[in-house]
This record gives structure tokens, sequence and C-alpha cells, in this order.
């Protein structure tokens, strides 16, 4: 897959997000044309499916992205593992709120 960005580009770009928002969250839109009969065939569908448009969003995009996620998922914990056995602990990690996915 081929990228318009570099990590390095993202990450600014999303600091650069964090920086401005002054809520919890990042917000991204999804406009959907009123006068488009297919858009509003994808809309009606998006939430026929899921609970909510920004949990089917996010998960469209985690199995679009599964393979980076997973990849990024064994070198991390790699590295976890590295760190416990060199310093003889186990990390214990917590488990965080993923927002709101399909039911």
């Amino acid at each position: 897959m081929g990228y318009l960005r570099s990590e390095e580009e993202v990450s600014a770009m999303i600091e650069e997000m964090k920086r401005k928002s002054k809520g919890k969250y990042i917000t991204q839109g999804v406009t959907f044309s009123k006068d488009s009969e297919r858009q509003m065939e994808l809309l009606k569908y998006a939430l026929m499916y899921s609970s909510s448009f920004s949990g089917f969003g996010k998960e469209l995009i985690a199995d679009k992205f599964e393979s980076e996620l997973s990849k990024n998922k064994i070198k991390n914990n790699h590295h976890a593992l590295s760190n416990s056995i060199d310093n003889n602990t186990v990390e214990v990690f917590e488990k965080k709120d993923t927002g709101n996915f399909l039911l």
C-alpha cells in the first residue's frame, strides 16, 4: 500500500489536532449529499448495521488496516517482553476504552 504521508508527518498532524482540540476527542467528519441516492443508501446501511456511525467508521478503519495494526501490536509486544525480561519485571497492560464498536 502506498502512503501519502510519512509516519512522522502524520504524527505531527495528530499532535497539532490534539493541541487545537479542547475536548477529549479528535473528530473527523464524513458528509453525505442529500441529493445522492447512493450516498443516502450508504448512510442508511451504516446506521442499520451499527449502534453509532462513529463506531461503524472505526471498525471499517480497523478492518482496512488490520495487518498494519497486527504488525505494530507484535512489535510493541516484543518490545514489552524484552523490557520485562531485561528488568525481571512483568508489565501489566491497562485495558483502554476503544470507543463505540459494533455490537
